[in-house]
């Protein structure tokens, strides 16, 4: 009789052993055909009073600041690309209105009055943007066409630095 049960025991195990097998085969071929595993461009958002990090992953290299200018009250476009190396390259600022802390002359670059709104053209730069979050809601993030405020990321009033890295992830193909 013991010999049975031992005989039964050991032709369970067998059993469950290539039932598993075929299952880790089975979600194995699903995440192969479904996902890749790459390396790709993120801005790092990280909030220095609450000391914490968020990630927006930059599939395009390009990224877009938008914020309410403090002083004309008008927005403001900076668009940015992130280089091989993890740079932030600031490559263009969009603005309506000349005046208290906007540029008048081109910077070593090209600005253009472009019916009315102000395309001023450059490289710059830059390993680190540090921003303070303004309660203004309008104030954001861009990434392709999904707009994040920086307010869900800090408080009024707090200070933020973003840069760039590169991270491996599994991604949906």
């Amino acid at each position: 009789m013991e010999k049975s049960n031992a005989h039964i025991l050991m032709k369970t195990k067998k059993i469950f052993k290539i039932i598993l097998l075929i299952l880790l085969t089975i979600f194995l071929t699903f995440v192969v055909l479904n996902f890749k595993i790459m390396q790709t461009k993120i801005l790092v958002i990280y909030n220095e009073e609450q000391n914490t990090e968020d990630f927006l992953i930059i599939s395009d290299s390009k990224f877009k600041l938008s914020y309410i200018h403090s002083v004309h009250h008008t927005p403001v476009y900076e668009l940015f690309e992130i280089n091989q190396e993890n740079k932030i390259i600031l490559n263009e600022t969009r603005f309506s209105s000349l005046g208290v802390g906007m540029p008048t002359t081109d910077e070593g670059g090209t600005l253009i009055n472009n019916n009315g709104e102000f395309v001023l053209k450059f490289s710059r730069e830059f390993d680190n943007i540090y921003i303070r979050v303004s309660s203004i809601p309008q104030h954001a993030i861009e990434v392709g066409d999904k707009k994040y405020p920086l307010l869900e990321f800090a408080e009024s009033e707090q200070r933020l630095k973003i840069y760039a890295k590169d991270k491996w992830m599994l991604l949906r193909k």
